[in-house]
């Protein structure tokens, strides 16, 4: 099946989390496109999971959070395109410590917990063990919180599926909190201090009318969609000749779904009273 022609309105911005600490070659284990309507004044985020696999799907080597890492960022875009029919046209490569510092700078994020989280994450990089317990209902978090809580998934049953919504949460923590007027007309200062934080081929001087763009769009309408194992059938599962634990992707069933996604996401939902619903998502099996 060919990717369908993405139409002019739409920007598709691919963000990439990487695991070295001090570097952008590691692994990318935050895998997101986040496509951009103009015309319905939408904003489509999709996760994938960094286990799905490609090829003959038989190891670690197989896995698309190893694409970056083994074959670059040219492979990556067309690797994504491949599998679920989106263009790319900017990427955006982040470390986890220039997450951290991102948040902070920003003053932390607010994210919804459905139920009370404690867990203990690890950063292989040091060693270092950090706690993370939060009540049910809104936590704010710092920069370190907010990485433990989008990387963790050792303690959680919904593995690597519960992490992908996580990381959507914070995401959408932090547009509410850096999409002010003040910060959007200071972004380019921002961006600089933060050089070290990440890499893109985003024109930085159009930063500013990106951000203008995304502080249009309300957040009933950013909408936020995880290729994920259940309730649609889009991969199973498969254990590679290393014992690597793996995704085998049904590439047409991604497709259909993330084109239907995508279309879905540009219409607007109204509640019983008329208005519009809240962020959309279809992280119910692992958020109840």
């Amino acid at each position: 099946m060919a990717p369908a022609p993405e139409p002019a309105e739409r920007l598709n911005l691919l963000v990439l989390g990487v695991d070295q600490a001090e570097s952008f070659v590691g692994n990318t284990d935050v895998i997101m496109v986040v496509s951009i309507d103009q015309t319905s004044e939408s904003v489509f985020v999709l996760s994938l999971p960094r286990d799905l696999c490609l090829g003959a799907c038989d190891g670690h080597s197989s896995r698309i959070n190893e694409v970056l890492k083994r074959r670059g960022m040219d492979d990556l875009k067309q690797t994504l395109r491949y599998v679920t029919g989106l263009h790319i046209d900017h990427w955006l490569l982040v470390n986890f410590h220039g997450v951290e510092a991102i948040i902070d700078q920003l003053g932390g994020v607010r994210v919804w917990s459905p139920r009370e989280f404690d867990e203990r994450f690890v950063y292989l990089e040091t060693d270092e063990e950090i706690r993370l317990t939060l009540d049910e209902g809104w936590n704010t978090l710092d920069g370190r919180e907010s990485v433990a809580y989008a990387r963790s998934r050792k303690y959680d049953p919904g593995g690597d599926f519960a992490r992908i919504c996580r990381q959507q949460q914070v995401v959408r923590g932090l547009r509410e909190q850096s999409l002010s007027p003040a910060l959007i007309v200071n972004a380019p200062g921002l961006i600089a201090s933060l050089s070290g934080a990440f890499k893109t081929d985003f024109p930085i001087g159009s930063v500013p009318a990106l951000g203008n763009l995304l502080l249009s769009i309300s957040p009933e309408r950013i909408n936020s969609w995880a290729v994920h194992a259940r309730g649609h059938d889009l991969m199973v599962p498969e254990e590679g000749l290393d014992g690597a634990i793996l995704w085998r992707p049904d590439l047409h069933a991604i497709r259909d779904f993330v084109q239907d996604s995508l279309i879905e996401s540009t219409r607007v939902h109204l509640d019983e009273q008329g208005n519009p619903t809240f962020v959309r998502d279809n992280c119910e099996a692992y958020f109840p």
